[in-house]
């Protein structure tokens, strides 16, 4: 039973106009505001044909907090799912777009374009743009690059980088509510050439094309379409103000221009606007237009009423302690002036005695801070057998390991299996995903290329999916591929001539079984060969008839096939090579693509005991365990504008290290305004940028150290040149604890 703290009935004690709350992590904001909406919604504050509106930041929150505010509900003897409404930003502007498609500008049988589905148009007007442009933006390059490298930056980098600034664009463009031709306009007027500003408005334009020709509307596009339906019908506005008499935001810290000015005009001048969130857990600037300066702005306005939740009980006084640490330190001492300010005050209180929602006992000695440099590997093994010999000990406990990137946490992943440690995995793909969607590019890549010799061991690798990995079977399977590793030529193989039959000259050492297997084999090939005709869903199906694939296998690789075949209709002039490469992509953690099970939905740690949680620490946001791993704390992954410091988005390519990304922003929002014929310092908006990274990157530690209730672990690594540093602020925190009483 959820028995408020003091702070948390000040506001249960809301019941009309503004109110803005700074919530600390573990500060019981879900089960604050669920109560909340109960209480409005059992307390006889809206009529029966009114709903309070609750909008949230991802889909799993509004499971999480369905169920908990229909918990309240029935403990009142009330029917659940009636009076309240939970909903993503995004999933609101859906149903305000459903709704009223006339006013939106949009049919009705509009459909969304997934994540997959933007991601292949903007790649294909990105390439589009780079392959007819080659050259233009050379002037960005530097100087002393070879010839070599700059033939490597043209075919390999140049693409990569449009698709990322041109995603920018596309995202700051919509936020602004900016069509391609209304930029195209201000750049006609213009006396000097933009090659930036060309280059994203450019790509703008395809995407925009790709996406009316298809009848797609992306989720930017959703919020720009409701907004445009609430203001274009005052009675409509009018209807949906009267339905939602009570509006309360969660993670308010993340919203955008978009999203506050939706829920600005729902509100209306005299509505009833509850925004909770924590400015120091705003971790997603640097790929949104999201910001938490919204936030911060609307809790200092006069007409707000002003609330904190400080108290926490998830966490030990040890591990408060660091983290308050981070805050004191950015607020008054980070040696980068203009990084002061990433964090900010209330301070994180532990419960006070007899709270209803304690604090864990405090236990010093399990706050690790280690001030070793370890390569890339060792850390990887040191937190590998640490992990292992703690679930050991602590059956019944929860553990995760947080990594900065996805990339790393496959490569943990792959340790935690190859070791045999029990684990659970919250990345961008899962490793089934992965392992499967890398077997089928093998199955591709020799169907692209049937004659290259090296693509029959991978086919047939693929085609052993699941077959029996008992010792004498397996020791068959080394062999056989060992034999094909000799074939110079798959043709006399595959499809043999009479007399030609590579496998009629194997040497006789390889035995009798292993001749069997490969006959075995050429019967599934050539059932594949023959199935090439086929579109590439059909084809992958084939594929997987011939694997031993189990019914979530199975599910998988038919949601793998509807991919490729939606890429495909996408650009038609790709070859299965292609596609192949998009397979690829995904078995690599480059490319999102979410798969079957519960980890898609509400993620509960208190489930998986004696499992380790790898994820990032994007992902770790709401989530705790008891014992929490922070790893690859270096100047890389948390730099802070020190003079060592490193910049993802800093390619090694450009000349004076700038941020091109940053540099094309800030030129277009110059054009909007109106601006751009004054000078523009080149460079300056890099360093900005670096400014929000590393502020944001901070944060980002803030939230890895606050997810951890008992015990923490923090490691850095030197990275793959063995050239990196620890990162400050981690420094900083050794420097703290080193010197406390623990």
């Amino acid at each position: 039973m959820f028995r408020p703290r003091p702070h948390q009935e000040q506001i249960l004690a809301y019941r009309a106009g503004r109110m803005g709350v700074s919530a600390v992590p573990g500060s019981g904001k879900t089960s604050t505001l669920s109560l909340l909406a109960a209480d409005l919604i059992s307390g006889g504050f809206i009529e029966e044909n009114q709903e309070v509106l609750i909008v949230t930041l991802v889909n799993s929150a509004v499971d999480h907090f369905a169920s908990r505010v229909g918990r309240f509900i029935r403990s009142r003897g009330l029917l659940p799912n009636v009076g309240y409404r939970v909903r993503t930003l995004h999933g609101l502007a859906h149903d305000i777009v459903r709704e009223r498609p006339d006013l939106a500008g949009v049919s009705e049988g509009f459909e969304i374009a997934d994540g997959l589905t933007t991601e292949r148009i903007l790649r294909a007007a990105s390439d589009r743009w780079a392959n007819e442009h080659v050259g233009v933006l050379d002037g960005f390059l530097k100087a002393d690059l070879s010839e070599n490298d700059r033939q490597k930056v043209r075919r390999r980098d140049w693409p990569n980088l449009i698709r990322t600034i041109g995603d920018a664009f596309i995202q700051q463009a919509k936020d602004l509510r900016v069509s391609p031709q209304d930029i195209v306009e201000k750049l006609e007027g213009l006396p000097a050439r933009y090659p930036l500003l060309e280059m994203g408005v450019a790509v703008y334009q395809e995407y925009e094309k790709a996406l009316t020709i298809r009848g797609l509307l992306d989720f930017n596009d959703l919020i720009v379409r409701a907004l445009q339906a609430i203001e274009t019908d005052p009675g409509f506005l009018h209807n949906l103000r009267e339905r939602w008499p009570y509006i309360l935001e969660d993670e308010a810290q993340d919203s955008s221009r978009l999203q506050e000015r939706i829920l600005h005009c729902l509100v209306g001048p005299d509505g009833n606007w509850v925004r909770v969130g924590d400015p120091n857990q705003a971790i997603f600037e640097t790929f949104t237009t999201a910001s938490p300066e919204f936030l911060k702005e609307f809790i200092r306005s006069p007409s707000v009423t002003s609330r904190i939740l400080p108290h926490s009980g998830r966490s030990t006084e040890s591990i408060i302690k660091l983290a308050n640490q981070l805050i004191k330190w950015a607020e008054a001492e980070h040696p980068v002036a203009p990084l002061r300010g990433a964090l900010q005050q209330p301070f994180i209180r532990p419960s006070p005695p007899g709270d209803p929602q304690p604090n864990p006992p405090d236990e010093p000695d399990q706050v690790h801070l280690m001030d070793i440099a370890y390569t890339a590997e060792e850390e990887l093994d040191v937190v590998i057998r640490s992990v292992n010999k703690w679930l050991q000990d602590h059956p019944d406990d929860t553990v995760a390991v947080l990594v900065p990137r996805n990339e790393r946490g496959a490569q943990l992943v792959e340790g935690f299996r190859e070791r045999g440690v029990p684990y659970v995995e919250l990345l961008r793909s899962t490793e089934v995903t992965r392992n499967l969607a890398r077997a089928l590019s093998e199955a591709l890549r020799h169907l692209a290329s049937p004659n290259l010799p090296g693509s029959l061991p991978g086919a047939f690798t693929t085609s052993r999916w699941g077959a029996d990995r008992s010792g004498a079977a397996q020791a068959i399977v080394v062999q056989a591929a060992q034999a094909l590793r000799s074939c110079l030529h798959p043709e006399a193989f595959v499809w043999p001539r009479p007399g030609e039959d590579w496998l009629d000259g194997l040497d006789e050492g390889y035995g009798e079984n292993v001749r069997n297997l490969l006959t075995e084999f050429r019967a599934v090939l050539q059932r594949w060969h023959a199935a090439v005709v086929l579109p590439v869903d059909q084809l992958l199906l084939t594929i997987s008839h011939d694997l031993s694939l189990g019914a979530d296998e199975l599910a998988l690789v038919y949601k793998l096939s509807l991919a490729l075949a939606r890429i495909h209709r996408s650009n038609p002039g790709w070859q299965l090579l292609d596609l192949a490469d998009e397979l690829e992509r995904i078995a690599n953690n480059q490319r999102r693509f979410i798969g079957f099970g519960e980890l898609e939905s509400a993620f509960d740690p208190e489930r998986y005991p004696g499992q380790v949680i790898v994820a990032t620490m994007h992902k770790a946001k709401g989530l705790e365990w008891d014992r929490v791993y922070l790893t690859a704390m270096n100047n890389y992954n948390f730099p802070s504008m020190e003079p060592d410091d490193r910049f993802i988005a800093e390619r090694w390519f450009t000349r004076d290290g700038l941020n091109l990304q940053a540099e094309a922003l800030v030129q277009f929002k110059a054009l909007m305004d109106g601006e751009l014929g004054f000078v523009l310092k080149e460079g300056q908006a890099t360093v900005d940028a670096r400014v929000e990274y590393a502020a944001e990157r901070l944060r980002l530690l803030f939230v890895g150290v606050t997810r951890a209730k008992r015990e923490l672990v923090i490691t850095w690594n030197l990275g793959r040149k063995d050239d990196l540093k620890p990162a400050t602020p981690f420094k900083m925190l050794l420097d703290f604890w080193e010197g406390t009483d623990a």
